[in-house]
């Protein structure tokens, strides 16, 4: 079989773990290094925030999903072009909005995705978000008593140590339910679940390269240190809040120590 049908194919088989509600089987489709980019959220997930960013998705009970591809995909190369549909149905709404995305693929996994779409005109924003936390049931005491535990725990425990921690796993240390702990990452941190993670990844990292800041310091040994699951992951999120390399950022520290 050509490499056109097999990544066709794959397409298709793509979309389809997505109307199955499979988070799992979704994820399974990218590389461990691959790159999730949202245009109307203005959000980008790499590696592992893969998965639970579809997770998310995926998991309200009063949402159901369907893509639709509208057209023949363009395959060019590893590259494939492609219009869909994705209708949404949460209770009696629903809605119906059209994308486009871009997909690079190699050796048949996903290693990044660009989707387009028009969030403000075709979808209304409370489908996203809106039933989420409806029936959360916290008040302000209950969130800054969870808060102040996370914080401890964070600053304590470290758990973002370990890169395969989730959000069951730390809700689990926290002894609350999943969906409160995200609830609090979002309105009162305003991050995502890994977004949270790597904040606190890079801070340990940024600590221990001032530690130890030599020409001679193992940058990626200090990544896996502070937790980051892969050194591609880390580059990316360094370079994204420090706007320079590792490396670069190293010479700056080491020339203004001598």
């Amino acid at each position: 079989m050509s490499n056109k049908l097999l990544l066709r194919q794959r397409i298709y088989d793509y979309f389809d773990a997505w109307n199955q509600a499979d988070a799992k089987l979704v994820a399974s489709f990218f590389s461990d290094d691959a790159v999730y980019v949202d245009t109307a959220l203005n959000k980008e997930y790499l590696g592992s925030e893969i998965e639970q960013y579809i997770s998310e998705i995926l998991s309200f009970s009063t949402r159901k999903i369907h893509f639709t591809i509208l057209e023949e995909p363009v395959i060019n190369g590893d590259v494939v072009f492609l219009q869909s549909s994705l209708k949404i149905h949460t209770g009696k709404e629903s809605q119906q909005l059209e994308s486009a995305e871009l997909i690079k693929f190699k050796e048949q996994q996903i290693v990044m995705i660009q989707t387009y779409y028009n969030l403000d005109e075709q979808l209304e924003p409370h489908l996203f978000e809106k039933d989420k936390y409806a029936k959360s049931g916290l008040d302000q005491a209950q969130i800054n008593s969870i808060k102040n535990k996370l914080e401890k725990v964070m600053e304590v425990e470290e758990p973002y140590k370990d890169s395969s921690l989730k959000l069951q796993d730390l809700a689990e240390m926290l002894d609350i339910r999943r969906n409160h702990l995200s609830q609090i990452l979002n309105h009162e941190y305003q991050m995502k679940f890994f977004d949270f993670l790597n904040h606190y990844r890079l801070q340990t990292f940024l600590k221990l390269l001032h530690q130890r800041a030599d020409s001679e310091v193992n940058i990626t040994e200090l990544a896996y240190d502070s937790g980051f699951s892969s050194s591609s992951v880390f580059y990316k999120i360094f370079k994204r809040y420090q706007d320079i390399s590792p490396r670069q950022y190293l010479k700056n520290i080491t020339t203004q120590t001598q």
